[in-house]
């Protein structure tokens, strides 16, 4: 069968090459094919597999553009089905699998979970469901009015962005103003990604940062798989930093209950969706929602933990067929993301000492040597590398991921000013 990837991310690379190993054809459709041959040891053998066909399509982000283009390759070659692991292009998907008549998540629904304004307004005073108090800030003039109503501290971030890119948490005015000004610089978010303006103002929720990660079936029946934690790092950036695929926290049940709530009332009625909550003392609050399958390593957990590849499985329900659903199994994995302490090249990374630990998986790298590095200090991107470990259950899968952190050898050179 033939399936179209519109846009994809460095780890469902591996999606696409499980799915060219079933026989399946499959034409990833992107602006930048480079982007992934940098970050996916995996895309350079996908690429050249006689099955698979990269289309770069600079108007790619365009959705017009991008209906015609795979009008064009379904008239040459019958599409099947269409899909995405990318945040960004989720309309872009559920747009052009409806234009194809394929299965696909409903493009209204896709634009409530895909903009932050649209999540919180279609959920005011939905009943059941906790919300930060907000303020959709249509133009960035309006920002001053929004924080008076909602107060300092707040959090400010773009209603379209992905992966806490651009997300602060805000204590005063001047706070306000730089991040106002920064901001101002970013018209895109790469591969022809073009930025909205609103902004979304939020009042600051304290407490554990977890997700539900749910498929909802072609007949629109909700599934709750299983519950990701999340690891973040200090103020004032909201950086993730490691997380864990489970089943058993004290509050699933209200979780699960309030997550069915939440994807029935923003129409979400398709697919693998990732849906964050801050756990507060009066209950869980609702952070985001995400039309798609959840990213970075978690699959990869998901995978570890069950036997089930997610990557595939979205493939699959694209396609039509009935997906196998990866609910945790008995074994715990988790993963931590590093970053480097300070701007430079990196030189090399040795995980031989993690290698040998108990529990140890796998660790990767996201640089080659030579290649320069950011700080980690602002967003998912400044990450390096992961680890992950597997144990018994949560806590020992934590501290095992924990103390391995400490292990791992980066060589970055700096330039020292003279």
């Amino acid at each position: 069968m033939h399936i179209v990837m519109v846009e994809c991310n460095p780890n469902g690379i591996a999606g696409i090459a499980n799915a060219l190993r079933l026989g399946h054809r499959v034409t990833l459709v992107t602006a930048d094919p480079d982007f992934y041959l940098n970050a996916s040891p995996l895309a350079a053998d996908a690429y050249a597999h006689p099955n698979c066909e990269v289309v770069k399509s600079a108007d790619a982000f365009s959705i017009d553009a991008l209906e015609q283009l795979v009008k064009e390759i379904h008239a040459a070659h019958p599409v099947d089905g269409v899909t995405t692991y990318s945040e960004y292009h989720t309309v872009h998907a559920a747009t052009v699998a409806r234009a194809l008549g394929l299965p696909g998540l409903s493009v209204e629904g896709a634009l409530n979970a895909r903009h932050k304004h649209r999540t919180r307004l279609a959920l005011r005073g939905a009943e059941g469901v906790r919300q930060p108090r907000f303020a959709h800030v249509e133009d960035p003039a309006g920002i001053e009015a929004a924080i008076r109503e909602v107060g300092f501290p707040c959090v400010v971030k773009p209603s379209d962005g992905t992966a806490s890119l651009h997300v602060l948490h805000l204590t005063n005015e001047d706070e306000l103003q730089a991040y106002l000004a920064e901001l101002a610089k970013v018209s895109d978010y790469g591969r022809g990604v073009t930025r909205i303006p609103d902004l979304l103002v939020e009042e600051f929720v304290t407490g554990e940062l977890v997700s539900v990660e749910a498929c909802v079936l072609a007949d629109g029946t909700v599934v709750n798989l299983g519950i990701t934690d999340r690891t973040l790092s200090g103020f004032p950036y909201f950086i993730e930093m490691g997380a864990t695929y489970f089943a058993d926290h004290p509050l699933r049940e209200q979780l699960f209950a309030m997550n069915e709530k939440v994807l029935a009332g923003l129409g979400i009625d398709f697919g693998f969706i990732h849906t964050e909550y801050f756990l507060t003392p009066e209950g869980p609050v609702l952070c985001e929602v995400n039309g798609r399958l959840v990213g970075g390593i978690v699959p990869g957990l998901m995978k570890i933990s069950c036997g089930v590849d997610p990557y595939l499985e979205v493939i699959r329900q694209a396609l039509g067929e009935t997906p196998e659903l990866p609910f945790p199994g008995e074994v715990i994995a988790t993963g931590r993301w590093f970053g480097s302490p300070v701007e430079g090249v990196l030189e090399s990374i040795d995980f031989a000492a993690v290698e040998e630990l108990p529990g140890f998986h796998e660790a990767l790298s996201y640089r080659a040597a030579g290649r320069q590095v950011s700080k980690l200090s602002t967003s998912n991107f400044d990450w390096l590398g992961h680890l992950v470990f597997t144990g018994t259950d949560r806590d020992q899968a934590h501290g095992r991921a924990e103390a391995a952190l400490d292990r791992i050898d980066v060589q970055v050179s700096v330039k020292v000013a003279r």
